[in-house]
């Protein structure tokens, strides 16, 4: 029986994407029929056997011990689980240049996601189409139709924008957001989820993890 997402750490709950991505692109080159164990996941990915198999069983219903898991029947169960869909939607905001740009770092169909929406802060970019997809001005979040049932948001646009671009959000029903612009306080709208990569900070810790010494092979 699969366990409810609640009782699930957020630690797994990111492991698991992991691994459906992962097998995502195992499927994308044929491996549709091919069975995978958990020691062969830990080792492609880098993590420990007991935690892959700590995570499958968040999942249940899925492999036999001994013989791993059915590529394809995995991935599935990892989809449902996650609660995705063949091609999950996504709501895109930032520049027209900006999501253009996107498109080349973040294939999103490459990925199972489809983009359903695309908004700027810049009056001239509106109309302008984007993987086919007029852009609108950002002040129409809060009219986001209801039928294209979206609920996560990749945020790109400047940082000015990034709080009334939230509770903007927020106002739409959104209730999942990728933040790509830097800021360092921020207040999230009530219900939402943010996950926010932020690049400066991510780079002063590397470097301060460069200033480590190097570790001699094998010790």
């Amino acid at each position: 029986m699969t366990t409810h997402i609640s009782r699930v750490p957020d630690a797994s709950v990111y492991r698991l994407s992991l691994y459906h991505c992962y097998l995502g692109e195992v499927l994308r080159v044929g491996g549709t029929e091919e069975r995978i164990t958990s020691r062969e996941l830990a080792e492609e990915l880098g993590i420990r056997e007991e935690t892959v198999r700590r995570d499958m069983s968040f999942i249940g219903g899925v492999g036999r011990p001994g013989s791993g898991y059915q590529t394809g029947s995995l991935f599935d169960a990892l989809q449902a689980f996650l609660g995705l869909k063949d091609e999950y939607p996504v709501l895109k905001v930032g520049t027209a240049q900006m999501l253009q740009a996107l498109k080349v770092v973040f294939p999103a169909h490459a990925y199972g996601l489809e983009p359903v929406a695309h908004y700027s802060e810049l009056p001239d970019d509106v109309g302008v189409l984007v993987d086919d997809i007029p852009v609108r001005h950002i002040s129409e979040l809060p009219d986001l139709d209801p039928s294209l049932d979206v609920t996560v948001a990749l945020v790109a646009c400047s940082p000015a924008w990034v709080q009334r671009t939230l509770t903007m959000l927020g106002d739409a029903g959104i209730r999942g957001v990728l933040l790509l612009t830097p800021a360092i306080k921020l207040d999230v709208p009530e219900g939402m989820n943010l996950t926010h990569v932020r690049m400066p900070c991510d780079i002063k810790s590397l470097a301060c993890r460069c200033q480590l010494p190097v570790r001699p092979s094998g010790a």
